[in-house]
């Protein structure tokens, strides 16, 4: 399916569902609320989702205004066994290129639209397994007017009547209002101008990012110096594309968005390029502010609704907070890594523990992973491979639990039939593509030295990459009885520090 017989597909969707006119004015201008599509907070990153199926199966797909395409991911066809061909192109993330391929799929729905047969884009590459099965990207969503009300937890599609010259916000006469800019993306996502420290930008509002973010040069242009400081290192990000980037965290004096002045402004800054643009608004700005792209006017109408302006998960926020007693349990790991840690809030083992505990009896893909390695190590392993498995069916593309998983079925005695699993979860990435060197040693397609060559060559995360390889084997050769083998490699790990003294 082509991205414009999408926009069809959902614009027919629209104008037959029941509609609930909004009265904007007596002068016969009438707002035509025609689908609410209620979204979640799903995955690690606690991106923006709604529900959709494909084949027939639910879906999470993610609501992605900064998408040019709608598309579906590995964890989204390779559960389903859906068959894929290359196209020899790609798409660029702030992670760089992904491979992209294409996939038939018997019915598709998104919120309110579906279709029952045709093709859709497939793409491969993200620096963490993605979380949802597709996204939903600009084409789609805004092919008519397209509200984004996260205090309510919905989206809402508009059909304007006789509306085009009167004032669209309809919950807000105070709201900032935001011409459209002329731009050569060839997606209908609006670009606009925001002011960062008085310098002009170019911006866009992404619902599928996180959080606000700022491209390095354009931090620069606007006056922040990495080594201020009012900024700080904030490690890497990830997003499509196989590699990650670097991130900053930095207060800007202010950020001007039309009539609205945001002071002492956090943005993340990213050594990474967004193509023509230069910021991009997140689900943080997004969940301070209620926003109408009125497509039908080219303006946006931006209410504050309250709250932090822009929240960079520095500490446990009120709504991760909501998410997590609400039952969410990607939210509920949320709180348990932040508690362990001691990021942004005290650390806390117990509390740690308590949100930890509820996460894994609801299922939770990255609670069943620690669950099935803390079982590896103390030899319990039909308890590691019942807890992998839980694990691999919501996150299938998350390739290290795939690893474990492919030593503890050695140790049950399903050889080959995990040597065949294993081939099929890698098939697709790249020889040097990480974690693949590891794997392609355990097939015994690769030698010690070339995947420790291979882990090096990423440099900030060297030696945890071959901290990671080394403990692999030795695994592997302790499942095949090689004992001395696992010893000597395990007596072999400069990067992993000094090992542990016996007891």
């Amino acid at each position: 399916m082509r991205p414009s017989s999408l926009a069809a597909l959902a614009c027919a969707a629209l104008l037959s569902l029941p509609a609930h006119a909004q009265d904007i004015d007596p002068k016969g201008c009438l707002y035509v609320n025609v689908a609410s599509v209620p979204v979640h907070y799903t995955g690690p990153g606690l991106v923006l989702t709604m529900d959709g199926s494909i084949n027939g199966t639910p879906a999470q797909l993610l609501v992605d205004t900064g998408a040019s395409d709608t598309a579906l991911t590995r964890t989204g066809t390779e559960p389903r066994g859906m068959t894929l061909w290359m196209t020899g192109a790609s798409s660029v993330g702030i992670g760089g290129h992904t491979r992209v391929y294409r996939t038939r799929y018997k019915e598709f729905r998104a919120g309110p639209a579906s279709s029952k047969s045709g093709e859709l884009r497939v793409l491969h590459d993200f620096g963490v397994p993605p979380s949802f099965d597709g996204l939903v990207g600009a084409p789609f969503l805004l092919q008519s007017d397209f509200e984004i009300s996260l205090a309510e937890k919905e989206v809402r599609f508009f059909r304007p009547r006789n509306c085009s010259d009167r004032f669209l916000a309809y919950w807000d006469k105070d709201a900032v209002v935001v011409p459209f800019e002329s731009s050569w993306s060839s997606s209908p996502n609006p670009q606009f101008t925001v002011l960062l420290n008085g310098k002009k930008l170019n911006a866009i509002i992404d619902s599928g990012a996180s959080v606000t973010s700022v491209t390095l040069d354009a931090a620069k242009r606007a006056g922040i110096k990495l080594d201020a400081p009012n900024v700080q290192r904030l490690g890497e990000s990830a997003g499509v594309g196989d590699t990650r980037v670097a991130r900053w965290g930095a207060t800007f004096d202010t950020l001007q968005i039309g009539g609205e002045i945001i002071r002492n402004a956090e943005v993340g800054v990213l050594d990474a390029s967004f193509g023509q643009i230069d910021l991009l608004l997140g689900a943080d700005f997004l969940r301070a502010h209620r926003v109408l792209f009125a497509m039908s006017q080219r303006k946006l109408y931006i209410s504050y609704i309250g709250g932090e302006p822009l929240g960079q998960r520095r500490g446990i926020e009120a709504w991760m907070q909501k998410e997590a007693e609400a039952g969410n349990s990607d939210a509920q790991m949320m709180l348990y890594s932040m508690y362990r840690s001691g990021r942004g809030v005290a650390a806390d083992p117990v509390q740690a523990k308590a949100w930890f505990d509820r996460a894994a009896v609801a299922g939770n893909p990255r609670a069943n992973f620690t669950i099935g390695r803390a079982a590896m190590g103390r030899g319990d392993y039909e308890e590691a491979a019942r807890r992998l498995r839980v694990g691999l069916r919501g996150l299938p593309g998350d390739r290290i639990a795939a690893l474990w998983l492919y030593v503890v079925r050695l140790r049950l005695g399903e050889g080959e039939a995990a040597r065949a699993d294993l081939e099929k979860a890698f098939a697709r990435d790249d020889n040097d593509q990480w974690p693949k060197p590891v794997a392609r040693y355990l097939l015994g397609k690769r030698s010690l030295d070339d995947v420790l060559d291979d882990a090096r060559e990423d440099k900030p995360r060297a030696n945890g990459q071959a901290c990671f390889a080394r403990t692999a084997i030795a695994e592997y050769h302790a499942a095949l009885g090689e004992a001395d083998k696992a010893k000597t490699m395990l007596a072999q790990r400069p990067e992993c520090g000094p090992p542990p003294k016996a007891t």
